[in-house]
């Protein structure tokens, strides 16, 4: 088994691997916060997830159980999140259409805005990855990376390798500097987990179950419930 906690110089924390083992203090949620995960075959025989779907806010990308899935390649080694063209073509008219100005073709690989990436961020929506049965949701400050010439840019980007190669979703540290990643040889699996420097950035939860629709859902029975109080006590 080898673990890691993977981060960038923002974060202000120095990024590691355990042999043997993992960090429970380093996952939201402790051990219980850790989710297993079979490691999903693939021509490249490497370490990856099934890739399911891809939601824009709660739209879906990619629809799960009707659109073809592909290997989401986790793959600790680069910066990368690629997706597959299709399904990336989906969401950049998503990003094009809440931003006019966005350009996706003066540099060959990333998207990006001639703005502040605070800006940019109120105005689109958190990215979610349907994994092997789980939503891995990223919020948008969390996709986006300020150059030093007043530039955002969007770090989910078209794959661009050649063949049938070109259908992954390629999982590198851009994702995984959020998620705690165990790899374990023995059983085959892949776990993952938030990051204590990810708390509140992202979220992970079983489809149907997004917190921010549970809180909404939660918010509107209470209110509902002291409407009827109010009632009554206007009856009374």
């Amino acid at each position: 088994m080898v673990s890691f906690s993977i981060t960038s110089k923002d974060m202000g924390e120095t990024p590691y691997a355990l042999f043997g083992g993992y960090n429970s203090s380093q996952i939201v949620g402790g051990g219980e916060g850790l989710k297993t995960f079979k490691n999903f075959e693939n021509w490249l025989g490497t370490w990856a997830l099934e890739g399911q779907g891809m939601f824009y806010g709660t739209k879906p990308m990619q629809q799960p159980g009707q659109d073809t899935s592909y290997p989401a390649i986790i793959d600790t080694g680069s910066s990368q999140l690629s997706i597959p063209p299709d399904v990336f073509d989906k969401i950049r008219q998503e990003w094009a259409a809440a931003l006019p100005n966005l350009d996706c073709t003066s540099d060959k690989t990333f998207c990006h805005v001639q703005d502040s990436c605070e800006n940019v961020a109120t105005k689109i929506k958190p990215v979610g990855f349907q994994m092997s049965d789980y939503v891995f949701e990223i919020n948008p400050q969390q996709y986006l990376y300020k150059s030093n010439h007043n530039k955002c840019y969007f770090v989910i980007h078209k794959c661009r390798l050649p063949g049938k190669n070109k259908n992954l979703f390629l999982v590198g540290d851009a994702f995984l500097k959020h998620f705690y990643s165990v790899y374990d040889f023995d059983s085959d699996t892949v776990s993952l987990g938030i990051n204590k420097h990810s708390e509140n950035k992202v979220s992970m939860y079983k489809p149907g179950d997004r917190p921010v629709e549970k809180k909404n859902a939660l918010s509107q029975k209470k209110s509902i419930k002291m409407d009827d109080e109010e009632d009554d006590d206007d009856f009374l």
